[in-house]
């Protein structure tokens, strides 16, 4: 999908991991040895502060440039007749390709060159593109929330950390790390 990278960094990770290593040490299920921090809700530390699903998205705003929250924007260049031309001889290279029982790998590289060419072209020629703006969620809002959370999980990724929710409020963020031996794994140098 190709999310955009946040530009500035959502948490202190200095101050979460003093935060983790200040925390009670548990055992989970399996006898790992685990510290948990409250983060926060998500309705304060999400973009949009709100919380939606792909099948009840009604409270989040249709995107600014798609306008009816499809995720699909025109294309400029974008010709139905001949997509549907290309479309009708992709599905003709691919019957011949399923007749045969030849994958696409074993074809002559003249097909596959003829295939990869119809490919190019029905991208071209699609009357209907990813919006860039909302990346085809139909919500700018929810694109900001999932760039949120992709920035989130890579900073956690640095410091060997991980999020999940609660067990009582589906709402709450909770940052949890694995301990080893009694001490924490792998103490990072982090600059303040």
């Amino acid at each position: 999908m190709g999310i955009r990278k946040m530009t500035k960094q959502i948490l202190d990770l200095v101050e979460l991991q003093q935060q983790l290593d200040n925390s009670e040490t548990y055992e989970d299920e399996e006898g790992n040895k685990i510290q948990t921090i409250y983060l926060g809700s998500i309705l304060s530390l999400t973009p949009s502060g709100k919380i939606y699903y792909p099948f009840a998205h009604s409270n989040v705003d249709n995107c600014p440039k798609c306008k009816d929250g499809s995720g699909q924007i025109r294309n400029p260049h974008g010709k139905r007749k001949k997509y549907e031309k290309l479309e009708k001889k992709q599905k003709e290279l691919i019957k011949q390709m399923v007749g045969t029982g030849i994958h696409f790998y074993n074809l002559s590289q003249k097909t596959q060159r003829k295939l990869i060419k119809v490919r190019k072209q029905l991208k071209w020629w699609n009357p209907w593109i990813t919006c860039n703006e909302c990346y085809g969620l139909g919500s700018l809002e929810a694109r900001l929330d999932q760039d949120w959370w992709e920035e989130l999980e890579r900073e956690l990724e640095t410091i060997n950390a991980w999020h999940h929710g609660s067990e009582g409020d589906g709402c709450d963020v909770m940052i949890s790390r694995a301990v080893t031996d009694g001490a924490k794994i792998e103490e990072l140098n982090l600059e303040v």
